[in-house]
């Protein structure tokens, strides 16, 4: 599992990770990571949809720009893409190479309720139980380790290693202190968008 670190990076204050389309890769990461959503209008002028040093490796202070293609307040899920090439080129190469650098995320749809697998603030994946109830977000249980502010935007991944779900809340209790158990948590193949998703059920 250590290559599958470094497709998971910083998005703002919390996380994203690495995957890849036929032709693009693309960053997915919870909607609340990023610093706004753009408003609703689809000729929204580009830099009201282009976040400026947004993203960069896990530990280091975010330098690379992104373009948002997706973003969905009340699913709390978000896709970023590289800012325009022909305005931004410096940018758009920036993001190319962060993400060319990587070995991206496969993507399934995942069982509804088993073991799955989730990325510790200090880089360590560590087993916990998901239950999709009706078919819905991901509750998790029984981690072996808290669900800690900062794992926001972590992909929650199958036990064969592909990313089914984007970590969007834990739980704490009512004297502050972090407990093993969190959700609702955003389901890939509930929640990403109908373009999106048949880059992978394209066969």
């Amino acid at each position: 599992m250590e290559e599958a670190n470094g497709a998971v990076i910083r998005v703002g204050d919390g996380r994203g990770f690495v995957v890849a389309g036929k032709c693009s890769r693309f960053i997915i990461t919870a909607a609340h990571c990023l610093p706004f959503v753009p408003p609703c209008a689809s000729f929204l002028p580009l830099d009201e949809r282009t976040y400026v040093s947004l993203l960069g490796p896990l530990g280091k202070e975010p330098s690379i720009s992104a373009e948002c293609l997706f973003a969905d307040p009340i699913g709390d899920i978000a896709v970023l893409g590289p800012p325009d090439g022909e305005d931004r080129i410096e940018e758009a190469e920036g993001y190319e190479k962060m993400v060319g650098a990587v070995v991206p995320f496969s993507v399934s749809e995942g069982p509804a309720r088993d073991w799955a697998l989730l990325l510790s603030l200090n880089g360590r994946w560590f087993e916990c139980n998901i239950n999709s109830i009706h078919g819905g977000s991901f509750w998790i249980s029984d981690a072996e380790e808290p669900i800690r502010g900062g794992m926001s935007g972590s992909p929650i991944l199958a036990m064969d290693g592909s990313a089914i779900g984007v970590v969007c809340a834990g739980t704490q209790s009512e004297d502050g202190v972090d407990l093993n158990t969190g959700g609702p948590n955003t389901r890939l193949f509930r929640n990403l968008p109908g373009w999106l998703l048949r880059e992978w059920k394209r066969e």
